[in-house]
């Protein structure tokens, strides 16, 4: 097959080399440089004439630029035969080239992946790794200007041996860019959320659209509509801005009443130039799990990653069983040499927190899980601004997501409880105190959690919640004796047991996604050239 790249030296194959960041040649070696370079008449500086593989199971479209094939869909995983086609596209105005090699990108996903916990077999076998492939995906540069004065009464504090100290001073800040140029992808593939996380890209390092830099690599047609994240892009363009004052102001903070006079003057008084189309550089590998997939994309540029990980639930068990062992075994020692027992109606309450934890943390997942199955934080997954005002889509939270806040706030809490046990002078006391605070607690987290799973699937949910309901009307019946206590108390356990499976199913979709089906368009960067 002809190459739409042939080496001037011996009539090869070249390809771009994130090392030389230049052409080299699969047969001789040789460098060639990108700027005098002219390739095929099937690729040029305005429009890209090549082969595009289509995906029969999800409809994903993908050019080969100079390639030998697929056997694998980047976006579904399927391994079915690519459908190939014949395509003319739009090329955008600038790229980002590649400064990671394939052998640099694979040994980032195993750093990334080796001390990870309960990790799914096979994701880390040589066979998967291989899957890995570098893409060009699409996305817009929103172009902004600015040459803008801030002036504000800023404060700084510092400490002493014996006081804190306020200084107040007068900052003025010069504020002037020519061009800051505010990138947001143009591809229906890439989740907003996903590519958040993917940056900061290196902007110093986009050039102007050679076609060379394409060569040996994938490319993702553009699917988007540029004035989908104009207003997102204007925002993007202010917090950064806001960065750029608060490192010219020496240490001096406003205060927030004047931050957000700040920000209203820079939004006045930002300048917006225009959107031009470029190419970005990923490294994707799909892995199927069940009937969802799991993502790993690598910026290509500098190696920021994201990684979907679910949850290999035997390795998980196999731990938390061995753990379970050596707490009760701590337990049992304590409770000889500290001389305390457990009263069973007090384990009631330890049942009825445990439970609308789960609930809770069952409720937070199933929300999320729903919202991005449906794409509600993704505009560029419907393509248009028509869309997206039609769904009523947002663009994704800039503060840490629920899930996570919930458990970081459930691990203070057992540090603070772990604290107040170590500090009390006879470990009974505790023992006594701690159902007055567990019952209110799991009320509260109960009502949470009700409140929180809006339309998510509600099975972990009303498991946790079954099960503190169990507890707690296993502590308000008065019983004969504690051995029927216990017995209510086991098959709360298993309840318990069966909660907890079902909200590491929960987890694992979560922490993928389901299988794509696209409508592609392409072809829309063109329309974001001069």
């Amino acid at each position: 097959m002809a190459t739409m790249f042939p080496c001037p030296n011996c009539g090869g194959q070249l390809r771009f080399s994130p090392e030389d960041q230049k052409l080299k040649c699969k047969s001789c070696g040789s460098l060639t440089d990108i700027d005098s370079y002219a390739p095929d008449d099937k690729i040029g500086m305005d429009t890209i004439t090549t082969n595009v593989y289509e995906c029969p199971s999800c409809g994903g479209e993908i050019q080969l630029i100079d390639n030998d094939g697929m056997e694998f869909c980047p976006y579904c995983g399927n391994q079915a035969t690519m459908q190939e086609k014949f395509s003319t596209e739009g090329a955008p105005k600038y790229i980002l080239p590649f400064q990671l090699n394939k052998a640099k990108a694979r040994d980032k996903y195993r750093s990334l992946t080796g001390h990870l916990h309960f990790t799914p077999e096979g994701l880390e076998d040589k066979d998967n790794i291989e899957k890995l492939v570098g893409m060009y995906v699409p996305y817009y540069l929103y172009d902004y200007s600015i040459d803008d004065e801030i002036e504000y009464k800023g404060t700084t504090t510092h400490s002493t041996s014996d006081y804190y100290i306020t200084d107040y001073a007068n900052v003025d800040v010069t504020v002037k860019v020519d061009s800051l140029k505010v990138p947001f992808d143009a591809s229906q593939t890439l989740d907003d959320s996903i590519a958040a996380k993917l940056e900061p890209f290196p902007m110093d390092e986009v050039r102007s659209f050679h076609p060379g830099y394409l060569a040996g690599f994938f490319v993702e047609n553009s699917t988007v509509d540029k004035d989908v994240y104009k207003s997102d892009s204007l925002d993007k363009a202010v917090d950064y801005l806001c960065g750029e004052v608060a490192k010219g102001s020496h240490g001096y903070h406003p205060e927030p009443s004047t931050k957000y006079e700040i920000e209203t003057k820079l939004t006045n008084d930002l300048k917006y130039d225009d959107a031009q189309g470029a190419y970005m550089p990923m490294y994707f590998m799909t892995t199927k799990y069940n009937d969802r997939v799991a993502y790993t994309i690598i910026n290509g540029a500098n190696g920021v990653s994201y990684i979907d990980m679910p949850i290999d639930k035997k390795k998980m068990y196999a731990f938390g069983g061995k753990v379970s062992a050596g707490i009760f075994v701590v337990l049992l020692l304590a409770s000889f040499i500290l001389n305390f027992s457990f009263n069973v109606k007090s384990l009631c309450s330890f049942g009825a927190l445990v439970s609308s934890i789960i609930a809770l943390v069952g409720a937070i997942l199933a929300e999320c899980t729903y919202s991005s199955d449906q794409h509600l934080n993704d505009k560029g997954y419907f393509q248009n601004t028509e869309s997206v005002k039609a769904n009523k889509i947002k663009k994704p939270k800039k503060t840490s997501s629920s899930l996570t806040s919930a458990m970081l706030t459930g691990v203070i809490t057992i540090i603070a409880i772990a604290i107040f046990a170590v500090s009390m002078e006879y470990t009974g006391k505790l023992l006594g105190i701690l159902p007055y605070i567990f019952y209110p607690a799991s009320v509260v987290m109960i009502i949470m959690a009700l409140v929180k799973v809006k339309k998510g699937e509600k099975k972990v949910m009303l498991l946790g919640i079954l099960a503190w309901a169990f507890s707690i009307v296993v502590r308000l019946i008065n019983l004969p004796n504690d051995i029927f206590y216990y017995a209510a108390l086991m098959v709360a356990f298993v309840v318990i047991i069966v909660s907890i499976n079902a909200i590491v199913n929960e987890y694992n979709r979560f922490a993928t996604h389901p299988a794509p089906q696209f409508l592609k368009k392409g072809g829309r960067l063109e329309n974001a050239r001069d």
